[in-house]
């Protein structure tokens, strides 16, 4: 329409985008690797909340792919980073990008294009330096396809003891929509979205249905790389061996044509603090919700006297109770059921110390079927 017309009128010039998305409760923050002709700069934080805006920022690239994947699972927006617009970045210039991820809060789940081992640490430690500011990060990384059971096992004891609880290191690569076989970080992001759009901890996403997937990395007689089997009479179960190593196997969904997670974990192998990525979630999120609480109550411009520290106590144990189902009571000792909250000041009046007690939920892992039957003879 001509934008000189004289005749007064008001015209309708909208337009109707497409734009894939659902409630995201983690939000995810994903690093790559861009190429010409993307317009991005690197190091520049981008919200990409559109199949078209990824491929215009950071070309026909890897990372436009796995941002479309996370799209496509509606995780979006996601925040994403090149850290080279040409070549492949090395790890000085992930980490480069990855301090300026560290220090956004708005971040919950990270992402790599990388399916490097040296990479894929330094990512889990710079999850765990996030945490000196408390942002609570989580890496969710993979290998290339083809990296066999006892190497990905080896990988998983290969991060460091302080990244290990905030790597998830998801195996092995899928097959897409398109029946193409894809690596690690593309199987990463696939798990990135569903956790990412996942609302309730208690559900620990065990045997959840992977979409937009056909399948599970395959070898070379076209059976699934990991499964359970019997070799020269005893049961071998690939699943189970990988996650007591660390990892977090995807295997065949119930229905074929399809992948589905095993269980979800972090890499800490040290004992079985953290073989549930949810608890990891939930220890996370409660501080969160601890902090918003008193943040969003104004409670840092208040006397530090016996009234505000009982509404903060009040507030923080109704706080605990509506998590109830995250974590658990425990019994006091007047014998009530509770989370001890304590708000306790300190000598100069200057600081409070709040205090809570409790028990993470943990999920089912296995159920026994037990059946003691009869039958007349």
């Amino acid at each position: 329409m001509s934008s000189v017309l004289l005749d007064p009128r008001v015209i309708d010039a909208s337009s109707l985008t497409p734009r894939q998305t659902s409630a995201i409760y983690l939000p995810i923050g994903i690093e790559g690797s861009a190429a010409a002709p993307g317009t991005a700069v690197a190091g520049t934080p981008y919200a990409v909340s559109r199949v078209d805006q990824a491929v215009s920022l950071f070309g026909s690239t890897k990372l436009a792919t796995l941002i479309t994947q996370l799209l496509n699972a509606g995780a979006g927006p996601v925040i994403a980073y090149a850290s080279v617009m040409t070549g492949t970045a090395t790890l000085a210039q992930r980490q480069a990008v990855w301090q300026s991820m560290e220090s956004d809060v708005n971040i919950r789940l990270r992402l790599t294009d990388s399916e490097i081992q040296a990479d894929l640490t330094a990512l889990a430690d710079s999850c765990n330096n996030a945490n000196l500011v408390y942002n609570k990060q989580v890496a969710i990384c993979g290998l290339a396809s083809g990296t066999l059971k006892a190497a990905l096992i080896s990988a998983a004891g290969g991060f460091s003891p302080s990244g290990a609880p905030r790597a998830v290191l998801v195996a092995p690569g899928v097959y897409d929509s398109n029946g193409t076989l894809q690596g690690g970080s593309f199987a990463a992001a696939c798990v990135a979205a569903e956790i990412a759009k996942n609302s309730d901890p208690t559900n620990d996403l065990d045997l959840w249905n992977v979409p937009a997937l056909t399948g599970i990395e395959l070898d070379t007689n076209g059976l699934p790389v990991f499964r359970r089997k019997v070799v020269s009479g005893t049961a071998v179960d690939d699943f189970e061996d990988l996650l007591q190593g660390g990892v977090s196997p995807l295997q065949p969904s119930r229905v074929p044509g399809g992948v589905m997670t095993s269980h979800l974990r972090t890499a800490y192998t040290t004992n079985t603090t953290f073989d549930n990525l949810y608890t990891r979630i939930i220890v996370d999120q409660v501080f969160l919700d601890v902090r918003d609480y008193i943040l969003d109550g104004n409670f840092l411009r208040m006397g530090n006297t016996d009234k505000t520290r009982a509404r903060i106590k009040s507030g923080v144990e109704a706080l605990l109770n509506q998590r109830s189902a995250w974590i658990t009571p425990i019994t006091q000792p007047d014998g009530s059921m509770g989370y001890g909250v304590s708000v306790t000041p300190s000598a100069n009046m200057r600081q409070i110390t709040v205090g809570y007690q409790g028990t993470v939920v943990r999920g089912i892992s296995t159920v026994q079927v037990a059946a003691n039957l009869t039958i007349p003879v």
